[in-house]
């Protein structure tokens, strides 16, 4: 089970998402630290996902897959934890959060420990947000 590491900034959810679902010899100030070693924008000058390569360098495997994947994954047993992206088109910003098969583990500040998918998903829906259309995961070591 993943367990919450809450944003120090409003910036950081990937640092945060990326440590979760590394596992616990991951933490925040490793993730951090680490970042630092891959670009955060591409040569085109668009936003990287640098977690893609961090993840690949530290052994783990991942893939991305549809979006509506993400509510079979309570019947992965535990293996496949994944991050989930967003744009919060009102604040022309984005955001990322964990999954695992207990549910939605969001870094942002007063989330919960855990939330269902389905009702995430339908609240923050509500609240003007636009999911991608797929999402990344990620078989643990």
């Amino acid at each position: 089970m993943i367990v919450r590491i809450p944003q120090r900034t409003q910036i950081d959810c990937v640092v945060c998402t990326v440590a979760m679902v590394m596992g616990s010899e991951y933490g925040y100030e490793r993730v951090l630290c680490d970042s630092s070693r891959y670009p955060k924008i591409s040569p085109e000058g668009k936003f990287s996902a640098w977690w893609e390569t961090y993840l690949r360098d530290e052994g783990f495997e991942s893939v991305y897959c549809h979006f509506n994947g993400l509510y079979a994954l309570s019947q992965s047993g535990g293996d496949v934890v994944g991050i989930v992206g967003m744009d919060i088109p009102h604040r022309a910003s984005g955001h990322i959060v964990a999954v695992d098969e207990f549910g939605v583990v969001d870094p942002a500040d007063n989330a919960p420990e855990h939330g269902a998918i389905a009702e995430y998903v339908h609240t923050r829906l509500l609240d003007g947000v636009v999911f991608h259309s797929e999402w990344l995961a990620i078989r643990k070591k």
